[in-house]
């Protein structure tokens, strides 16, 4: 009987680690952080790296409302249960519990980085890294503004969709997700591939910043801190149609609208300006399509 019991509460605590990961994947910009660190060493071991640090946004998982709040409260009691059960266990083992992240996409079904060349001889990876540091503390910044309509050309549109559907909670809450001190200490290129007529560039994030949701009325701090830094290792996944190049230029410049005619600065705006329908961006350039948590440690209080 104690071992039926001891085996059943294992598998809770497996279930619940599981159902965490998969709330981190669908995280938004700002909520793929854990209350509680997640998954192996996220990059905090980086002292400077790369890239030049930003004062910016992201943060903590403040909680949802709206749709699936009922699920959150229901997986983060399932959650909550497992980490406590689990922990028991462990410690009569003499181990140690900690949730998994998201599990990056298998590097055998990737080819090397260098090897876009053959497709897209204009291809600078070095390039193509500094533009997704750039696009990170873009990201932030529009966060801690409940406003992503600015990034949206960095976005296919069903991503998008999800992102501004996890941000209403915020709006619709009066609530803000501050983020201070993020820097990008590393963006590596894991590999491609080409599936459904697109190209798939996989690229890993190491970030670190300091981040805490306040109330809009009163300023009262909900959640997070001030001081703790976090260090959240994350993949992005982003796309193109296949058999498109980089220009000269490093980026879009004027395209057509497909139902207008109408010139559109893909650049700064993903919707006709004159027709106001939505230009799908990965047509014609990059576009991120999904972001992964894989890993966060927390130094601090």
């Amino acid at each position: 009987m104690r071992r039926r019991l001891i085996a059943a509460l294992v598998v809770l605590s497996v279930l619940a680690a599981g159902l965490a990961a998969f709330a981190w994947q669908s995280g938004a910009f700002g909520d793929f952080d854990g209350g509680a660190d997640f998954g192996g060493d996220s990059g905090g071991g980086y002292d400077g790296g790369g890239y030049d640090s930003y004062d910016s946004y992201d943060g903590d998982s403040g909680g949802g409302s709206g749709e699936g709040s009922a699920a959150s409260v229901i997986l983060g009691a399932m959650l909550v249960g497992g980490l406590l059960i689990g922990s028991a266990v462990s410690k009569r083992k003499g181990g140690a519990t900690r949730p998994a992240g998201a599990k990056p996409t298998d590097p055998t079904t990737l080819k090397a980085p260098n090897a876009y060349l053959t497709l897209d001889p204009n291809f600078s990876e070095a390039q193509f890294k500094e533009k997704l540091a750039n696009w990170f503390v873009q990201f932030q910044t529009c966060w801690q503004d409940k406003n992503i309509e600015p990034v949206r050309p960095c976005m296919t549109e069903a991503f998008y969709a999800q992102m501004d559907r996890q941000l209403d909670a915020y709006r619709k809450g009066r609530r803000t997700k501050m983020i201070e001190r993020v820097a990008v200490l590393d963006v590596k290129l894991s590999g491609w591939k080409q599936e459904n007529g697109r190209d798939v560039m996989i690229a890993r994030l190491n970030t670190r910043f300091v981040t805490y949701t306040v109330d809009d009325q009163t300023g009262k701090i909900l959640a997070g801190s001030q001081t703790a830094e976090k260090f959240l290792d994350y993949e992005w996944e982003l796309v193109r149609a296949s058999g498109r190049r980089t220009t000269p230029e490093d980026g879009l410049t004027v395209r057509s609208c497909p139902n207008c005619g109408a010139a559109i600065d893909i650049n700064r705006t993903a919707k006709c300006p004159y027709c106001g329908s939505v230009v799908t961006v990965s047509d014609f350039d990059w576009a991120l399509d999904a972001i992964r948590a894989i890993s966060q440690r927390t130094v601090g209080k």
